[in-house]
């Protein structure tokens, strides 16, 4: 260290002020100022105690902050933080959080503000659940029972979120399951074997286009709701009840992407309603639509079951229909009333899986709906088209089929116009006391499941008047609807 001259009095004061001394090292200061410190020696010692103790004094500053970190890294619940996190998710750039619906109990996905959550948890454990939340970059419908996955990540290490849900049962080898064996014959009758393919299917195969089921009965205690209620017990959160009203709704996004869906108390008779069905039924996607929210669209492997007490007329099915399998249940006999048969069923379904986890299909599945259409045409099924059929289209096939009988044809070929004109002149408008033009006719030859030729073609045609007698009239040219003697027989059984 270079000599310098002693500092002056009010330089030793001003160096000690800017060093900044504190009040527990003042009384040393105040002895070193009393003992009149001139040299070097001396002022060296003096600021090396006071660097000696200054140093002292940050390191335990250092290590009482230390200490609070410490203390405030403690006051974090990571165990609290993960739980909640669980709660939450990421779906593209809009946050959700799992609720449990109040009504039908099943895990539905809410919007919910990355804001309210900081909100809700505070600024210390709201950030934290944010970041330890799943984030995917879209969702998928993926149904898969036996390898269920939530997160599936694509060739490039992206994230989906499956917005399927997995079932709760496990095959179970050994054991019994008498009671579903029940349940299965008695809903499916002599067509037992294609009602556990339907089962199997929905279980092994859940991609699988099938037909709607429609389970019939004028009579109470048949076991249908006990069918779906059952089946609700086995696919759970990807199985939902629905009604009528909620079918017409264009909210659609509590059910739309469900593996099954069945509607008690079955009234659809209106076009559109079975129209929206058969759509559903064959569709790859379909917007999902929620309140005050955009609609989207999802991946849907969706399936029907109706119930309905009404016989002749739950939905509309026309005679050329392939989707749908009409079923009459009867009531069911020698019940035990003591027992309760649902909840035994319930019991059964882990046996009951593992027995259709080694089962061969006993049907091939050719049809895009696996079923062919002879397999699924039930006297129930000709009943429901036959009572979708006013007054005059009954007639119209009577009058018809006379004609073939007559002449010993099978087909006959007809424009709306000419087929207005005989129908007029058989009187039997009059006779029904019921409206009849060309257009009527027309929506009736549709509603058969026919339609007129996309260019016109020329045509002989048959004319039967009021006295019975029937002639062949002259060719002429139109569009015209081929009607053949099945279709007719099909209507009138």
């Amino acid at each position: 260290m270079r000599n310098r001259p002693p500092p002056h009095k009010n330089e030793k004061l001003q160096v000690v002020g800017k060093l900044g001394a504190r009040s527990s090292c003042v009384p040393f200061i105040s002895q070193i100022l009393s003992a009149k410190v001139h040299n070097k020696n001396e002022f060296s010692k003096f600021l090396t105690n006071y660097f000696t103790f200054s140093l002292f004094f940050i390191m335990e500053s250092n290590s009482n902050n230390s200490k609070q970190s410490t203390k405030k890294e403690k006051k974090i619940d990571w165990q609290f933080i993960a739980k909640e996190a669980c709660k939450f998710l990421r779906i593209g750039g809009t946050w959700y959080k799992k609720c449990v619906h109040p009504v039908t109990n099943e895990v539905v996905l809410e919007h919910f503000r990355a804001e309210d959550v900081v909100k809700d948890y505070g600024k210390n454990n709201g950030p934290l659940i944010l970041d330890s939340a799943d984030k995917y970059v879209n969702y998928v419908n993926e149904p898969d029972h036996l390898n269920y996955k939530e997160d599936l990540k694509s060739s490039s290490d992206d994230h989906y979120y499956n917005l399927y849900h997995p079932i709760a049962h496990k095959p179970q080898a050994g054991g019994e399951w008498s009671h579903i064996e029940c349940l299965i014959r008695h809903i499916f009758g002599e067509q037992y074997e294609m009602g556990l393919d339907y089962v199997q299917l929905l279980y092994l195969q859940p991609k699988k286009r099938l037909p709607v089921l429609v389970l019939v009965s004028r009579e109470n205690g048949t076991g249908k709701s006990t069918f779906c209620n059952f089946m609700h017990a086995i696919f759970g959160d990807n199985c939902t009840h629905i009604t009528n009203d909620s079918l017409r709704s264009n909210f659609n996004s509590t059910w739309v992407g469900k593996l099954l869906v069945y509607i008690e108390e079955t009234l659809l008779d209106r076009r559109e309603d079975g129209e929206k069905i058969k759509n559903l039924t064959t569709a790859e996607s379909s917007p999902s639509e929620a309140k005050g929210k955009d609609s989207v669209n999802v991946p849907t492997y969706i399936k029907f079951i109706l119930c309905s007490n009404d016989e002749d007329r739950p939905v509309l099915i026309n005679a050329d229909d392939t989707r749908h399998w009409v079923r009459k249940v009867p009531p069911l006999t020698n019940r035990n009333p003591n027992e309760d048969f649902l909840e035994e069923c319930k019991k059964e379904i882990p046996s009951f899986l593992y027995f259709l986890t080694q089962r061969q299909l006993s049907t091939s599945g050719h049809d895009r709906l696996w079923f062919r259409p002879e397999e699924t045409r039930t006297e129930a099924w000709r009943r429901i088209v036959a009572g979708g059929m006013t007054a005059l289209a009954k007639e119209m096939v009577t009058i018809l089929l006379y004609i073939m009988d007559r002449f010993d044809i099978s087909e006959l070929k007809y424009d709306a116009e000419s087929l207005y004109q005989m129908i007029l002149a058989t009187g039997a408008p009059y006779n029904l006391k019921c409206a009849c033009s060309r257009i009527i006719v027309r929506d009736i030859l549709r509603g058969w499941g026919l339609e007129a030729s996309k260019t016109t073609v020329r045509f002989d045609f048959y004319v039967m008047q009021p006295d019975g007698i029937v002639k062949l009239k002259e060719s002429r040219t139109g569009k015209v609807f081929s009607i053949s003697r099945e279709l007719l027989k099909t209507l009138s059984s």
